[in-house]
């Protein structure tokens, strides 16, 4: 394991206007797993590309453990490319297959066979050494397939959306798979993914990539209740925005006033923002209350989302069940708790 440090990095491609990286910088502490996040387009792919040395940066540089890889050739770097697909060799056995990379550095049979079985016990799948890849299930070869990764002892474990093709539960249950075993072996790690579920459960951090820069970058958790900005802030699910003036904690928009926690931050133009699960329905409702009209009532499972229009905004709140289903039309209370309401800084 090792500390990387991706330091301005910055790259283009010809026909591009703007740089898919442009002086990117980024921090992964040694045994953490990292994830990316970020719209298509946004250079989480381009960013693996250039630690692997598949592709070379237009300027900055990249460091394990202070020491700079760039003059380092791909195959020596000591970082692991796991695939949205398995990518098993079909005429070799699972066996062969995991112990590929321990025969190219010259490991002695014996070895490859006991190390092999260690890393099968590992994740979870004893006892199929001598399978064909077309003998196991998706989540399986995806199994096989991170043990392959595994085997050689890599400095940094990079995932570049290995999930995303397998159904729900095979997905849940191999990301336990994957953040277990990378905590039992101390890997440093970065996960590329487009799914926040995802990233949420398996990162020390998160960092969200827009325009060729970490937009933001916190642990899941601070990232998902509180974002920096409204573009973060949409990302993570919120689409609901208080603007207005605020003056001795009160926030007085054009919908109606709400008490804010300022700490006696005064402002003339300032943006708050809430999750859907923060706003409360109902009419036994305490403070901060807007009145709106139901525009859409969706039973979700878990809870009920309305959408609700309150003058000129459209608010989405989710409801724990148990929960109504309110008729459209119907004008009901909707509270804003001041604990759950935070400030933007753009």
């Amino acid at each position: 394991m090792a500390k990387v440090e991706l330091l301005n990095l910055s790259k283009n491609y010809p026909g591009r206007k703007t740089p898919v990286l442009d002086q990117f910088s980024l921090t992964v502490d040694s045994g953490e797993l990292v994830s990316l996040l970020g719209p298509s387009g946004s250079g989480k792919s381009t960013l693996l590309r250039l630690i692997t040395g598949i592709e070379y940066p237009d300027s900055g540089d990249i460091l394990f453990d202070g020491k700079s890889i760039l003059s380092i050739p791909p195959n020596k770097r000591g970082a692991v490319l796991m695939f949205q697909k398995a990518y098993l060799f079909p005429f070799l056995s699972v066996e062969e297959n995991i112990g590929f990379g321990l025969k190219v550095q010259g490991a002695t049979k014996q070895t490859i066979q006991i190390e092999v079985a260690k890393i099968l016990d590992l994740i979870g799948l004893p006892g199929i050494e001598r399978r064909k890849p077309a003998h196991l299930s998706g989540g399986e070869q995806q199994r096989v397939s991170l043990a392959r990764a595994l085997i050689v002892r890599p400095t940094l474990l990079l995932l570049d959306e290995p999930l995303s093709s397998l159904d729900t539960a095979v997905r849940q249950n191999l990301q336990e798979a994957i953040r277990r075993i990378q905590h039992e072996l101390g890997i440093t790690a970065i996960l590329v993914t487009h799914d926040l579920g995802e990233a949420m459960g398996m990162s020390d951090r998160m960092a969200l990539l827009l325009e060729g820069k970490v937009a933001a970058i916190d642990e899941p958790m601070k990232l998902f209740q509180k974002p920096p900005s409204s573009q973060v802030a949409k990302f993570v699910g919120i689409d609901t925005f208080l603007k207005g003036r605020v003056n001795h904690g009160t926030l007085e928009t054009q919908h109606g006033n709400l008490t804010v926690r300022t700490n006696g931050f005064v402002s003339d133009s300032a943006t708050f923002a809430i999750r859907p699960e923060h706003i409360e329905v109902g009419s036994e409702l305490a403070e901060n209350i807007l009145t709106g009209v139901v525009k859409d009532c969706m039973y979700r499972g878990e809870y009920v989302e309305y959408q609700i229009q309150i003058d000129t905004m459209v608010v989405r709140a989710r409801v724990a069940m148990p929960a109504a289903m309110i008729p459209h039309g119907e004008v009901i209370k909707v509270a804003f708790p001041a604990e759950h309401l935070f400030p933007l800084t753009a």
